[in-house]
């Protein structure tokens, strides 16, 4: 049976702390995931945007792909929406690894 979660939501590495929306998700909403891990919609996630899958500290790197995308600007809590209002995207600044 494929985990109703999953066709919610795009998770493309196992180290990512967030996963990208299929579709429109409610605040509310509870998804599951393999191993028994649940995270609630703290809030409306947009089509194709983030929602966080764990706590990210302030100034905690956003995972996504398997590989660091941003820096969280403020404290990010499982469930909440990932977005330009709390990560600085770090894409094109000439960052090292």
């Amino acid at each position: 049976m494929v985990n109703e979660s999953l066709k919610q939501v795009v998770l493309c590495n196992q180290r990512d702390n967030v996963a990208t929306a299929k579709s429109a998700i409610k605040a509310g909403t509870l998804l599951q995931f393999p191993g028994g891990k649940q995270i609630e919609a703290r809030q409306e996630i947009p089509f194709a945007h983030k929602i966080a899958l764990r706590r990210i500290s302030r100034g905690g790197a956003v995972i996504k792909y398997g590989e660091r995308i941003g820096r969280a600007t403020r404290v990010i809590q499982p469930g909440d929406l990932v977005h330009v209002h709390n990560v600085t995207g770090e894409r094109g600044k000439g960052r090292k690894k």
